[in-house]
């Protein structure tokens, strides 16, 4: 897919040419405007925009799943937990002004010209977005967004998965009957063009929406399951893979080295003043810091140990030693995730194997769960790198369950949370079973908090605050009726399907 990143880029560049932030997220669209863009012209630019959004999702909650955390421990928002100093949260902006209102503009446009596999590619687009975006958000506008209110009234979140759900069938079922008048499907980034991909990706998307209604909204498994195995049927895995180290900078992973933000409002990464947890490096992976023996053989291939050959790590929000130097910490970069190529994953094949084995622990399918949940890790350590060898030797070892009998739900938990690395859907995850370490067996709240966070261990982080420069002009009144103007108790009120 090479060959489409000069196509790709000045499709993008017309996009974010084309949406200004003085449109407040491009609600104010005219919806009888029709467009003058074609669908294949359209797909791209929205592709690579959701391939921000993720980034900058996981650039967010990786703090909060302390799979990394900062040498100072004082980041306001990543060690602490305080919003109150924060002047902008564009990713509120990222799901509306970027994704939303370019992939409603290509189910329109779709729409016109009868072209139901554009459509379908917009509503999956769409539906991602919005999962993602609710997610961090919580309650949010939805059914009067993008409709020309600059002041939309916000949906609770069940209103919002309820909608979701049903946007992702109607997706499902345009891929299923396809019509001869749908325009050829040409510039997809994600797919070549291969529709059942995409299919098999709306299954998935359908999948982890029903999983975090469970296991406290509802307990009904047997969907989840079935629509992993659909997804499975057709999986091709769906990355932005059009990174490659340019000078362009909209062409480099914004996870590597060269910490891209081409733009004002994009965000760099701080992995070069970050570090891996205590948590990540001692409960997840096994390392024994005073022997320094490691027992996982994805750790040396995610995180670089220093000079002296050490892996150091930091307790959440801590900060380092204060007689020792940044460069005694792991080097982050160079990983799957963190080289200037690499690939933006939106969903995985791993986190559909573990999708699957939860729902099958808590069904009480033990079997299943203990296949999906070994295919799940496998899946992991070849995308790592880690070679066959290791791969056989560690499946053996007493670092994973030997047998059905031996598998729980953290062991399932624990692996996916590290096959998660970097992605904002481990904090779904964590929320969903409410930080307990029963799942997560050494994890811990953060000591070096916010004043307005209490001592109560069971108190945590649940959701992000809404970006003050949009909501605070446009929506102070919805703000104000959820109780969350400028309120960080608002940040303790548990997502509704955690409730």
């Amino acid at each position: 897919m090479m060959k489409n990143i000069l196509t790709y880029f000045m499709a993008f560049t017309l996009v974010l040419s084309s949406v200004s932030c003085e449109d407040f997220l491009d609600v104010n669209v005219d919806e009888d405007q029709p467009s003058s863009a074609t669908p294949n012209l359209l797909i791209s630019p929205i592709i690579a925009l959701m391939s921000t959004n993720c980034y900058e999702q996981g650039e967010t909650t990786a703090y909060f799943t302390q799979q990394l955390t900062t040498l100072s421990g004082f980041n306001s928002v990543k060690d602490r937990w305080d919003y109150s100093s924060v002047t902008r949260v564009g990713l509120f902006r990222r799901h509306f002004h970027d994704v939303a209102s370019n992939a409603w503009n290509l189910i329109r446009t779709s729409q016109a010209e009868g072209s139901g596999n554009y459509e379908a590619i917009g509503h999956i687009i769409m539906v991602l977005s919005t999962q993602t975006a609710t997610d961090l958000f919580g309650d949010m506008p939805y059914s009067e967004a993008l409709k020309g209110n600059p002041s939309p009234p916000y949906d609770d979140q069940s209103v919002i998965y309820d909608g979701m759900l049903e946007e992702i069938e109607l997706a499902i079922d345009l891929l299923e009957s396809p019509d001869e008048t749908d325009r050829a499907l040409i510039n997809d980034t994600m797919f070549d063009g291969d529709l059942s991909n995409w299919l098999a990706f709306a299954h998935a998307i359908k999948a982890r929406i029903l999983l975090h209604m469970t296991p406290n909204v509802n307990q009904d498994y047997q969907p989840i399951i079935d629509e992993v195995d659909l997804a499975l049927s057709g999986w091709a895995d769906p990355v932005f893979d059009l990174y490659d180290s340019s000078a362009n900078l909209y062409l480099v992973n914004q996870w590597g080295p060269m910490a891209a933000n081409p733009e004002w409002d994009y965000v760099p990464n701080i992995l070069n003043s970050s570090a891996p947890t205590t948590f990540f490096l001692e409960s997840v992976m096994g390392f024994d810091p005073i022997t320094q023996t490691i027992n996982d053989p994805r750790m040396p291939l995610l995180v670089k140990p220093n000079a002296s050959g050490e892996y150091l790590s930091i307790i959440a929000s801590e900060g380092k030693n204060a007689l020792l130097e940044d460069e005694d910490y792991p080097d982050l970069f160079g990983s799957y995730m963190t080289r200037n190529d690499s690939e933006q994953p939106f969903m995985t094949i791993e986190e559909l194997y573990f999708i699957k084995a939860e729902a099958a622990f808590q069904s009480g399918d033990k079997g299943m769960a203990f296949t999906a949940f070994q295919m799940g890790v496998e899946a992991h350590m070849k995308r790592v790198g880690v070679d066959a060898v290791d791969i056989a030797a560690f499946m053996s070892s007493s670092m994973v369950p030997q047998s059905v009998a031996e598998l729980q739900l953290s062991d399932v938990m624990m692996q996916k949370w590290l096959a998660l690395y970097l992605q904002a859907e481990a904090w779904v995850d964590m929320r969903r079973y409410q930080y307990d370490d029963q799942v997560y067996p050494g994890l811990t709240k953060p000591e070096n908090l916010a004043v307005f966070w209490s001592d109560d261990d069971t108190e945590w982080i649940q959701r992000i605050a809404y970006d003050n420069q949009t909501e605070e002009i446009y929506n102070k009144p919805e703000l104000e009726r959820l109780g969350a103007f400028q309120n960080p108790e608002w940040l303790k009120v548990k997502m509704w399907w955690a409730q």
